[in-house]
C-alpha cells in the first residue's frame, strides 16, 4: 500500500507572512491574477498549498534572473 504526503496548506494571513507581505497586499495580488487563487472550502475559510507558493517564488526567482538589471542605465546626478 503506498503512503500519500500530506500537503500543507496554509490560510491567507500565513500564506501572506510566508511570502513576506501584508495581507492586503496578497489580496490584491490574488485578485489582480499574480498569485494563484486558494482553495475555497466554505464561504469564509480559503487555503492555498505551500507548494503553489513555492512555485510563485521560483516563477518570480526566474523572471528577475532573465531580466535587464533594474535601473535600467540610467544614472542620477548628485545636486549641487
Amino acid at each position: 500500500m503506498s503512503q500519500t504526503l500530506p500537503v500543507e496548506m496554509l490560510r491567507p494571513k500565513n500564506a501572506a507572512a510566508y511570502l513576506g507581505l501584508a495581507e492586503s497586499t496578497f489580496w490584491r495580488w490574488v485578485q489582480l491574477g499574480r498569485l494563484p487563487r486558494g482553495i475555497r472550502l466554505s464561504a469564509r475559510a480559503t487555503v492555498w498549498r505551500r507548494s503553489d507558493l513555492e512555485n510563485f517564488i521560483e516563477q518570480q526567482s526566474e523572471a528577475l534572473e532573465g531580466s535587464p538589471s533594474r535601473g535600467g542605465g540610467k544614472t542620477r546626478r548628485a545636486c549641487a
